[in-house]
């Protein structure tokens, strides 16, 4: 199951509004032969891409998935149906299915004389970790927030006089932009566009192209946001 966790981390932020999904498929000896993860939404499911690079030899072997496979035909036909024409015997689930929509998938493979196996412990909470995201969303109804705040080891957040530039290393900042690469929109308020100009915008330090940008949200009740403000380029929607 960790290694489909680690999987399902390679979609983070690449696959909105689905989930992030890992899997793995093992032969009918317990042996690995096919890994997958849903890199964007109305391409593959995870499964899918692990059933393929199994080939035959996912016959009567286990699927271990983060998510519950889906049952229903949306962009892409249905997980479980993909897993039984494989022949799979065993599906180990890291988290069930929470929309109402895509569930019912533990229950239709079982039906077909699938044995279904539930995780519970640290496993089913890696899993849950990988995708809290998009269980934020479908759960509770709203976005997932992500809070990023930068200090000194004394509570100071920039100079007094304005000339500082950065108080994080290489090491953070480039933590910062895998973060912003997660996130739909990045939100400031306008006195941080007056104070820093940012450009809230992601930029790899490998130096490659990042597939989207987030949306730049500035809140600025009484429009002072200057025309000349990185905000207002061209590198991202604002």
């Amino acid at each position: 199951m960790l290694r489909a966790v680690a999987l399902a981390a390679e979609s983070r932020g690449r696959t909105l509004p689905n989930p992030a999904v890992g899997c793995v498929v093992l032969d009918a000896e317990g042996v690995p032969v096919g890994e997958g993860w849903h890199r964007r939404a109305g391409g593959p499911h995870a499964e899918v891409l692990a059933l393929a690079a199994a080939g035959s030899r996912a016959g009567g072997g286990t699927a271990v998935v983060t998510l519950e496979p889906c049952a229903h035909t949306g962009r892409t036909g249905p997980c479980t149906q993909a897993l039984l024409s494989a022949g799979i015997a065993r599906v180990v689930v890291g988290v069930p299915e929470p929309s109402s929509t895509a569930g019912g998938g533990a229950e239709r493979l079982r039906a077909a004389g699938v044995d279904v196996q539930q995780m519970d412990g640290p496993e089913r909470d890696a899993a849950e970790v990988v995708n809290a995201v998009w269980l934020t969303a479908v759960r509770r109804r709203r976005p997932y927030l992500t809070w990023k705040l930068a200090s000194t080891l004394d509570g100071r957040v920039a100079a007094a006089d304005g000339s500082s530039r950065w108080i994080t290393g290489a090491a953070a900042r480039a933590d910062v932009h895998r973060l912003r690469a997660e996130c739909d929109t990045i939100l400031v308020g306008v006195g941080t566009v007056l104070a820093d100009d940012p450009s809230l915008t992601v930029r790899p330090d490998d130096g490659s192209i990042p597939g989207r940008q987030p949306l730049r949200v500035v809140a600025d009740t009484h429009g002072r946001t200057p025309s000349n403000a990185q905000v207002r380029d061209s590198a991202a929607t604002t």
